[in-house]
């Protein structure tokens, strides 16, 4: 019981932040375009400090490679399925594969993971969503393309696009920095000693700043949402499936990882889809398939503040 009060308290305050968000849309105390600041702040300054600070002081083992290597395989295989596993509760547009895949782990996933299991362990969910965003970038990304307009990327347009992303390249330069000893040379003289310092500073506002925005934009259109609550409970279903088993069998079972990476799995599977899918959408998208796509991401948005302390309980302790 205290275990799981522990766990809930730690999930709570997230939850008031996404209640304040809220609040102050209803209250019209931030213009939108303050809003759409913000997000900007988080997924090009707070977040990448947090998550450079997080890779540069843990060593990242070849163990690590299959999960980044297996999250990616089973969002192309959901892809894949997507209409067949869409088809027994009615949803037959073509935008309904694409939402049973890919995770919106910038915008949302970092901010609970870290505000209930630390921010020193955030590096646990960032090899996770590794396979997810690279998924998103070569083959969500293209092929929404490609539907929308009729044109595809081409790979070295969208190689250029994931390592000009301010998450990847955060990741990288942390990776890289523990391998030549950095954080060492950092720590090395109270003034350089400031540089990881301003960082923390930075990375420590990313869960506030991204739960009131996420909790500003999230709205539901009544009426619409019978098509859209469909296409996430199937969605919700599978991942959750295939997330325990994955922790159950390869996470725990054959790379012998610990319990907080079946956290970051489970983490995973709850969110929504990304939120930049609405972007992909070009003149052949009709409005009633934008609107679709639009109250999807809030159902889902909304499933996983719903699901998400079930989970903070399930690894408590």
């Amino acid at each position: 019981m205290n275990a799981t009060l522990e766990a809930l308290g730690r999930v709570l305050p997230i939850l008031l932040l996404f209640g304040i968000g809220g609040i102050l849309r209803r209250r019209a105390w931030l213009a939108t375009a303050t809003v759409g600041d913000l997000r900007r702040v988080v997924l090009n300054v707070t977040l990448p400090s947090a998550l450079f600070l997080t890779f540069l002081r843990v060593d990242i083992e070849p163990r690590h490679l299959p999960v980044v290597a297996g999250v990616f395989g089973a969002c192309v295989v959901v892809l894949a399925l997507g209409p067949l596993l869409l088809r027994p509760v009615g949803v037959h547009t073509p935008y309904g594969a694409p939402l049973l895949t890919g995770f919106e782990g910038g915008m949302l996933g970092y901010a609970i993971f870290g505000g209930v299991f630390g921010q020193d362990q955030l590096y646990r969910f960032g090899i996770v969503d590794l396979g997810q965003a690279l998924f998103v970038f070569f083959i969500l990304a293209t092929i929404l393309a490609r539907r929308s307009t009729g044109e595809r990327p081409g790979l070295a347009a969208t190689a250029r696009q994931v390592v000009r992303t301010p998450v990847i390249l955060a990741i990288a330069a942390g990776i890289l920095g523990r391998l030549v000893g950095l954080e060492v040379l950092l720590g090395s003289s109270p003034l350089l000693a400031s540089v990881p310092a301003t960082l923390a500073l930075l990375g420590g506002c990313t869960t506030p700043l991204i739960a009131i925005v996420i909790g500003y934009t999230t709205t539901l259109r009544r009426g619409a949402l019978r098509l859209p609550s469909l296409t996430i409970a199937v969605r919700l279903a599978v991942w959750v499936l295939l997330a325990f088993a994955f922790d159950r069998f390869v996470i725990e079972g054959v790379l012998g990882l610990d319990r907080l990476f079946g956290a970051a799995i489970l983490t995973m599977a709850v969110l929504p889809p990304p939120f930049v899918m609405p972007l992909f959408l070009g003149p052949r998208a009709s409005e009633a398939d934008r609107a679709y796509v639009t109250d999807a991401l809030s159902v889902a948005t909304v499933a996983t503040l719903a699901v998400f302390p079930l989970v903070a309980v399930a690894f408590s302790g």
